[in-house]
């Protein structure tokens, strides 16, 4: 028997037939129309690789050509778990795997055990390495090429260098500063695939090419910046100090010669670093510069006419200022004294009698020409611009303390380009890391820049005189070398504490000098932090200046000026 379809239910049928045809009707004429670009794209990506083509790293020389960083290609070790096998299999390929890569067996387990999908093992292994791990033949394993920063030298020139991490992007140094230059911009390659993953040799393929990251030359003597790391690592293990700094310049243009801090670190192990130790401290970290700033306020003072170097007062040990009485180190007396013997005795009683000559306006006017107070524009990341109070913030007592070095921060570098100014006649120049870049163009140098002139010719020439007569005469004889005249200046400072007092018995201590004094080629400042001989720690001080210079003399082949 043949039940009947009432017509009602018919129009019903009819009519959901009716819109799902008009639905896919409207479907399929909007993937032929207005969908049809992203249709063909999502197909398209189906047999198509986009490819990204790394940029070559570039290379940073010293200023004699010295390779100091460069790229080379190491591969990678990754892993595909579920392709090695079950927990087993993992096993016994953690077990062969471990002596390759320096950890143990359960190191490796754990990784491969972890649940990630894909994962590397370690990443920028040597070659011999990668091909001892490839000729196990163990599954699931794969390498990939990755680019991995080298330096030659090890540990020297850590701090200028900075390090690349495992991303390729620069730290700290010339590689963080100038990471933009160095790395280049990536290419990119797109390629056909078959669907087995394979080039198409007929097919469709566009690249664009990458562009090769710009070579440096720095500013940097490698010969310079060994000796500079060697004696003050020396004086540091000596002296036990917390820290230490060298900074080594020219003085004619500001070009950095040698930056060294202690403690060290090696740019290819930062990961084994004490964080303490990536800080370059030659140019973030600041400090009270003690009675090497005692330079600086006579300079100011002889500037201004308000002494000159045989000018002379009574020194009685002790000079009072604002209700306070300030004394000579030690307490010692030197009665009737002339303003160059300040220097040679590096008496603070005198510093604080050319200070009150001065007056505060003007001293700080001369801080502030001598760069101090602000950074100095080095072309290095993470410059620190020290402190200089403005004068309506200082108590009377200031003019006196300051006028000594106390009481003002500074960084190594920024008592440097001060010394620069007075060894190259009075003009203050912006150190410079970076003295020429290399690219497709060709070469491209960089030009000095003279910041201003803090003082004239003659206040300079008249500085380099009692300098080199504090050298000859005074407090800094421990700095001469045979048959160079040297001009230089001592510091001890105090270390300020956390109520705003200062420490007992501890110390910064310091040299700051140039040679050959009467045509300076090189400034050196050494900074120690607490050292263990305390007031004697300007001792160590100049002993490694007195090394460095000899070294720095002798790679630039400059005669002796003395007999």
């Amino acid at each position: 028997m043949t039940e009947n379809v009432s017509p009602r239910r018919l129009r019903v049928i009819f009519a959901v037939f009716a819109c799902a045809t008009l639905v896919l009707s409207l479907r399929v004429g909007y993937w032929q129309t207005v969908g049809r670009a992203a249709l063909l794209e999502g197909a398209t990506d189906q047999v198509r690789s986009d490819l990204v083509l790394t940029a070559q790293r570039g290379a940073i020389r010293d200023r004699g050509g010295a390779l100091l960083a460069t790229t080379v290609p190491l591969r990678s070790l990754y892993a595909i778990p579920k392709r090695i096998g079950d927990r087993n299999a993992l096993a016994a390929a953690a077990a062969k795997l471990a002596p390759f890569l320096g950890t143990t067996s359960d190191a490796v387990l754990g990784a491969l055990d972890s649940g990630a999908e894909w994962l590397y093992l370690r990443r920028r292994l040597p070659e011999e390495t990668a091909k001892a791990i490839e000729a196990l033949g163990i599954a699931g394993l794969g390498f990939e090429t990755e680019p991995k920063r080298l330096y030659p030298n090890d540990t020297v020139g850590a701090h200028v260098l900075g390090f690349v991490n495992d991303d390729g992007v620069g730290q700290y140094g010339v590689e963080g500063a100038y990471d933009a230059v160095l790395r280049g911009t990536p290419g990119r390659l797109l390629v056909e695939r078959d669907p087995k993953d394979r080039d198409l040799a007929v097919g469709l393929r566009t690249a664009r090419p990458p562009v090769d990251g710009t070579d440096l030359t720095l500013t940097i003597d490698l010969v310079v910046q060994n000796a500079a790391e060697r004696e003050l690592r020396a004086a540091c293990e000596k002296e036990r100090c917390a820290s230490g700094s060298v900074v080594i310049l020219d003085p004619r243009d500001g070009a950095i010669r040698a930056l060294a801090s202690w403690p060290a670190y090696d740019p290819a192990a930062v990961a084994k670093a004490d964080p303490r130790a990536l800080q370059d401290r030659a140019i973030s970290w600041t400090y009270e510069p003690g009675s090497t700033m005692k330079a600086i306020t006579i300079a100011a003072a002889i500037d201004q006419h308000v002494v000159a170097p045989n000018t002379t007062y009574e020194d009685k040990g002790y000079a009072v200022i604002g209700g306070r009485v300030l004394h000579n180190a030690l307490g010692k007396a030197y009665g009737t004294s002339t303003v160059t013997q300040i220097l040679e005795h590096s008496a603070n009683a005198g510093a604080v009698f050319v200070g009150q000559k001065l007056g505060a306006e003007r001293l700080h006017a001369y801080l502030e020409a001598f760069g101090f107070g602000a950074p100095t524009g080095i072309d290095l990341a993470a410059e620190a611009s020290g402190d200089v109070r403005p004068v309506a913030e200082w108590y009377p007592v200031d003019l006196g303390t300051i006028s000594f070095g106390q009481g003002i921060a500074a960084t190594p570098l920024q008592l440097a380009a001060a010394y620069a100014a007075i060894a190259n006649g009075g003009t203050l120049y912006r150190p410079y890391v970076v003295a020429a870049r290399r690219d497709a163009d060709g070469e491209h140098r960089t030009a000095p820049v003279a910041v201003r002139r803090p003082i004239a010719p003659e206040t300079a020439a008249t500085l380099r005189m009692m300098l080199t007569s504090t050298v000859d005469n005074g407090i800094a004889n421990g700095a001469q070398i045979k048959g160079y005249s040297v001009a230089g200046k001592t510091g001890t400072a105090q270390i300020p504490s956390d109520d705003g007092r200062y420490l007992d018995d501890a110390y910064v201590s310091s040299f700051a000098g140039f040679a050959p004094a009467n045509d300076p080629r090189f400034v050196a400042v050494i900074v120690l932090e607490r050292p263990q001989s305390r007031l004697f720690g300007t001792v160590t001080a100049m002993s490694a200046f007195r090394n460095i210079a000899q070294d720095a003399l002798r790679g630039e082949r400059v005669q002796p000026d003395r007999p």
